[in-house]
């Protein structure tokens, strides 16, 4: 009888056990997991604190203008007295005429010459266009689609205008939607044009300067915007980062000092560890999640147009 109730119990206890695993199962067969806190934004917005975000605006309104100068208005008047003074041709008020002691034929000659030298500079221009075309058409193309591109520091974070990184000190939300990512040991939470410095990425055939890397899968933890936050589960399915290497080097000295009191004893040394440089190009949610953004998308362009 012993036998038959403990054989009972344990068939129960595995009933039980593959229940649970079938319920984990489904859970984590789940893409991700989506909060949407739009209409909390909104509310937040048309409140006291969409106010004081307004304010935070307006600190950036004028910066961007050039100095007043006050005798700006003058600049005409005073350039043209001082041409006219130094020619000669303005005594008064009254403008000596010289050009009518010139004759009709000398005109004539003169225009003559003058159409003939502009003819030759014309074939000379068109000769040189023809050479720049067919030498220093790529490199020319070339130019033109990295003057379109955004434009970095020194340091090598986004260049803004002086009254975008006013308006963002005082408090205004700088928009768009970032991501949390895993990646080398380490998470990250990055945003387009972010610059990521992380330990060496081996192997560097792989992760060589220049090459462009997405992230995705299990890497991406987590997704916000100003409408709705992912959270994955454990990664948000769909969700992509895309990423460029833009250097390999060595981090600044890191000064490691140990001395042993009494004892007549010190060590300085210096370490230097590998990093790599990560651009990050663009972030992208899920197809099914990027139909619902909108609105506040564009507070960067508000910020210039405020500005």
């Amino acid at each position: 009888v012993t036998s038959y109730h403990h054989q009972h119990n344990h068939h129960h206890h595995n009933i039980n056990i593959t229940n649970n695993t079938k319920n984990s199962k489904r859970w984590l067969s789940s893409k991700y997991a989506s909060v949407d806190h739009s209409t909390a934004y909104q509310t937040s917005m048309s409140s006291s604190h969409g106010t004081q975000l307004q304010l935070a605006l307006e600190e950036g309104k004028g910066k961007d203008d050039a100095p007043f100068d006050p005798f700006s208005q003058f600049l005409d008047q005073m350039g043209s007295t001082e041409n006219a003074n130094a020619d000669g041709y303005q005594q008064h008020g009254e403008f000596e005429v010289e050009e009518e002691h010139i004759e009709e034929a000398e005109f004539e000659e003169i225009a003559a010459t003058d159409a003939a030298d502009g003819d030759a500079e014309k074939d000379e221009a068109q000769h040189e266009e023809e050479i720049l075309d067919v030498d220093e058409d790529g490199e020319e193309s070339e130019d033109d689609e990295d003057d379109e591109g955004p434009v970095y520091t020194t340091t090598g974070a986004l260049h803004r205008p002086k009254s975008e990184k006013i308006a963002l000190a005082a408090g205004y939300p700088a928009g768009g939607q970032f991501a949390v990512i895993h990646l080398a040991g380490r998470q990250h939470k990055v945003t387009q044009d972010d610059l990521l410095v992380v330990n060496k990425l081996k192997p560097v055939a792989h992760w060589c300067v220049g090459s462009t890397h997405t992230i995705k899968g299990d890497n991406v933890l987590l997704m916000g915007n100003q409408k709705k936050t992912l959270v994955g589960l454990p990664g948000v399915k769909g969700a992509e980062v895309d990423v460029m290497v833009e250097e390999i080097t060595r981090d600044k000295t890191l000064i490691i000092f140990k001395k042993r009191r009494r004892k007549n004893s010190r060590r300085k040394n210096g370490f230097r560890r590998q990093v790599t440089f990560l651009r990050v190009l663009d972030v992208r949610m899920p197809k099914g999640e990027e139909a619902g953004d909108g609105g506040d998308d564009n507070v960067e362009e508000d910020v210039r147009a405020a500005a």
